[in-house]
């Protein structure tokens, strides 16, 4: 089963590509707010859609939920990286 969790980084308006699965080609369409799914070929296909499984029989457009918020990542103690314009001890 194809999985899916677009989500379009800051700078692009819009994404497109195709995969395939057994004889059918899907078609998926990410914009910011929405990613637009298109199966081409015999079969209908079952995908899961963050998190959501959903029938392509026919073009669906499914909403992008907002990204989750995380903390930022910290450095161990005592591993910062040095700054350039500090002298080396030594």
């Amino acid at each position: 089963m194809l999985r899916f969790a677009p989500r379009l980084p800051p700078g692009l308006s819009r994404l497109r590509f195709s995969v395939r699965q057994r004889s059918s080609r899907v078609r998926v369409t990410v914009t910011p707010s929405s990613a637009r799914y298109e199966v081409d070929g015999p079969d209908d296909l079952t995908i899961v859609h963050h998190g959501r499984t959903v029938h392509l029989a026919s073009p669906q457009e499914l909403p992008i939920p907002p990204a989750p918020r995380v903390r930022p990542s910290e450095q161990p103690p005592g591993r910062a990286p040095r700054r350039r314009d500090q002298a080396e001890d030594g």
